[in-house]
């Protein structure tokens, strides 16, 4: 049985910045950014952040994993003089959409599960950017954090004749049933 499940949160981040930037090349897109200096924020940009990571053991793989339901935001800010020709309140709502509909059942080539969006909201709560516009689409996937107890190795079983109990073992071969020919 393989049930390869494992992923590294970097793998993870990777997958997702990856996916962003290949959908919006004109947006910068960043993982956990620690320099919030917005003098150097590069705008139009989306942060993506993982925000929390509950149990999940209702979706527990069989493979001695930790799942988790991993929320992720991915903040959105534009700015109001990046496009003097365009309205960056509107803008910024279409670039929400627009992220929502591409988040929406991505697994980012990630071994996880499908992307499940919360919505997206208004992001007025930082002064720092209120230079800004700023909106922010938040989803969930689930994640199975450590390593697998299955592995490749070895020889995978299979079943090529049925017997059923309690008349099993070598007096009963000429009764079993042959499943694979």
């Amino acid at each position: 049985m393989d049930r390869n499940t494992e992923v590294t949160l970097d793998q993870l981040y990777s997958g997702i910045v990856a996916a962003i930037s290949a959908k919006f090349p004109d947006l910068h897109v960043e993982a956990e950014r620690e320099d919030r200096d917005m003098k150097r924020l590069p705008v139009p940009c989306c942060l993506v952040d993982l925000i929390e990571m509950p149990d999940a053991n209702d979706h527990d793989p069989g493979t001695g994993q930790q799942a988790v339901n991993a929320t992720f935001s991915a903040q959105l800010i534009v700015g109001f003089r990046q496009d003097a020709g365009k309205n960056a309140r509107k803008e910024v709502r279409k670039l929400a959409a627009a992220l929502a509909a591409m988040v929406r059942l991505n697994r980012w080539g990630c071994p996880v599960g499908p992307a499940y969006v919360h919505g997206a909201y208004p992001d007025d709560f930082d002064p720092d950017l209120d230079q800004f516009e700023c909106w922010r689409v938040d989803w969930e996937q689930v994640v199975h954090l450590g390593e697998t107890v299955w592995t490749n190795d070895g020889v995978q079983p299979t079943v090529v004749l049925l017997g059923e109990a309690p008349m099993v073992g070598a007096d009963f071969a000429p009764d079993y049933v042959q499943v694979v020919p």
